[in-house]
């Protein structure tokens, strides 16, 4: 049982690391897949923000303000933004503002990702803050990237979460398995417990299992005990049978000496010739015909017994039909 539940418990282990690998096999393949596709609208997005900014009033200036919150708000979505101003914006806004305009500068570090890119150009109501420049005139340039790091940072984040969770469902489900499997495998200790018994040498023949219900054990049990039944019915009829192949052993042994006696007498009887001796040896044939006489009866009775034994044999093999 013990080793049922260490097994069940490092599947379940197996099953959790599976999982969480197929997890990870789907972040790589979803950065792979679609990922692109998802920067491409991210980026057309912040080029509509950016857009929205400029027309409100003072909009320059509002994005100062505004743009780190955009960076904040897609930094949760796990993307990296910028916003590049052109040659045009900044000089534009040192003559109408009297600032120097940064926008959201890049900070693309080193690894493998994903970068979309949208230009801004200017339009007739841009002129009004863009001074220095004409229509058409790329005002500046966002960016967006998708790094697989944070994705996978990302992964590790959740499988760091979800990690106690999962080995305390684990060892729940351990423990409940224990428990159910105590309740469960009690007839089959009870079963193991009389076959030991029995398995010490077959000197006891009276254990039985206990029926502890009508399931898959509780017929076990029943056979088990009709299994004893049958075979200690069998031993006893061996047991009666060695008894009579004893008995007949030695009724043959005795009579196999009185033979050697009578051929002995009748072998000296022989070389004599007279009268009186030849009585002797007629009494010595009479003997001699009842030893054969018994000997017939004592092989008739071995064949009895041989047949018994036989029989038996059979009974011990035989499977009686159910009825």
């Amino acid at each position: 049982m013990f080793h049922m539940i260490r097994d069940f418990f490092l599947l379940l282990l197996l099953v959790a690391t599976i999982e969480m690998g197929i997890r990870y096999a789907l972040v790589r393949y979803q950065f792979a897949s679609t990922e692109q596709a998802r920067v491409d609208q991210a980026a057309q997005q912040l080029s509509n923000d950016v857009k929205s900014i400029m027309l409100n009033s003072g909009g320059p200036l509002a994005a100062q303000t505004v743009y780190p919150i955009l960076k904040r708000n897609y930094d949760d979505l796990g993307l990296s933004i910028a916003v590049i101003p052109s040659d045009v914006t900044v000089e534009s806004m040192k003559q109408s503002f009297k600032i120097d305009v940064q926008g959201l500068q890049p900070i693309w570090k080193d690894g493998p990702h994903l970068e979309s890119a949208v230009t801004l150009t200017a339009e007739q109501f841009c002129l009004n803050c863009h001074v220095k420049a004409k229509v058409g005139d790329v005002l500046g340039t966002v960016k967006v990237g998708s790094y697989l790091d944070r994705k996978e940072t990302a992964w590790w984040t959740e499988v760091k979460l979800t990690a106690g969770s999962l080995s305390l469902k684990i060892l729940v489900h351990t423990i409940l398995l224990f428990f159910l499997l105590k309740a469960r495998m009690e007839p089959l200790l009870s079963l193991r417990s009389t076959v030991s018994r029995l398995a010490r040498g077959l000197v006891d023949l009276s254990p039985r299992a206990k029926v502890n219900g009508a399931d898959e054990f509780g017929e076990l049990a029943q056979d088990l005990n009709h299994f004893l039944d049958r075979i200690n019915v069998v031993v006893t009829d061996l047991d009666q049978i060695l008894n009579k192949v004893v008995d007949a052993s030695g009724r043959l042994s005795s009579l196999n000496r009185d033979l050697e006696q009578t051929i002995d007498g009748l072998r000296e009887t022989s070389s004599r010739s007279t009268e009186g001796q030849m009585q002797g040896t007629s009494a010595d044939y009479r003997a001699l015909a009842q030893t054969l006489r018994e000997m017939a009866l004592l092989e008739a009775n071995m064949q009895n017994i041989a047949q018994s034994g036989q029989q038996v044999l059979h009974r011990l093999t035989h499977v009686e039909k159910s009825k």
